[in-house]
């Protein structure tokens, strides 16, 4: 069994610019002008189609190694007491952060329209923004 403070450690440490790279799409995300997806009518399967620049922030997530490799689903329950409560999000650490980045990405896949939903509630938004704040204590 690891420790929740081993498993920390097993992952890449996160620079400056890799934090950088992802907060690039704040004002993106925080602009509600703007049209993240559509709904594709008669498709029943996965109607959801995200724009170009959605995508383009799922890659950076994964080039700057924000997605990680963790048993997700397990992790559930704990990543909706954030959606539940954004307050929690002001006490989040990296690693949480992380978890519920890649959480969101991952629950796309198997539930079309999971990441609208992430992104219409401003939970997105939150998760960038204590980002920010952490960003402001790292070395690089």
């Amino acid at each position: 069994m690891v420790s929740k403070g081993c498993l920390y450690y097993m992952y890449k440490k996160l620079k400056k610019r890799d934090f950088n790279a992802v907060l690039e799409y704040l004002p993106y995300f925080k602009d509600k002008t703007n049209s993240f997806y559509t709904i594709e009518k008669g498709n029943f399967n996965d109607p959801f189609r995200y724009g170009s620049k959605v995508y383009q922030f799922l890659d950076t997530l994964q080039k700057h190694d924000f997605i990680i490799v963790f048993d997700h689903p397990s992790w559930q329950p704990e990543a909706f007491k954030y959606i539940e409560n954004p307050k929690l999000l002001k006490s989040a650490d990296i690693l949480t952060l992380r978890k519920l980045l890649t959480l969101h990405t991952r629950k796309e896949r198997f539930c079309s329209g999971h990441l609208a939903s992430v992104i219409d509630t401003g939970h997105l938004v939150k998760i960038f923004e204590r980002l920010k704040e952490l960003k402001t204590n790292l070395k690089d």
